[in-house]
């Protein structure tokens, strides 16, 4: 489930940033580079064909139509500017009492040193 929800959390992010069209645009030309690679059976004029510009396939007009409404939807109309305090002239700030008093107790613990030495490193066995 766990993983099922980060899936459909980072479709969405894509999709909120217009990914979709990046990814359908992939696959498109993918397809056209197979396709014109078979055709003309050379994979360099098949990729020549494929990102030229004058092949493009029904997917291609799918991608560029979509992308053409998506930035005609994103156009904002003027905005007007909200003012929430037109009508007042002056700005009255309370602030609160405070309502305890904290009192700091000081450390008097100091930290002592270590005087005990590290033991001496075991004798090494002596080869026979």
């Amino acid at each position: 489930m766990v993983r099922l929800t980060k899936h459909l959390i980072v479709a969405a992010l894509m999709i909120s940033i217009g990914a979709q069209w990046v990814v359908l645009q992939s696959a498109a030309w993918v397809g056209m580079a197979v396709r014109y690679s078979m055709e003309t059976g050379s994979v360099s004029k098949g990729l020549a064909e494929t990102f030229d510009g004058e092949h493009p396939c029904a997917l291609c007009d799918v991608v560029a139509k979509g992308q053409q409404s998506e930035k005609k939807n994103t156009k904002f109309e003027s905005v007007k500017k909200l003012e929430l305090f037109a009508n007042q002239s002056c700005v009255l700030i309370i602030a609160p009492k405070p309502t305890s008093v904290h009192i700091f107790h000081t450390v008097t613990e100091v930290a002592v040193p270590r005087v005990i030495t590290p033991p001496v490193p075991p004798p090494r066995s002596v080869a026979a």
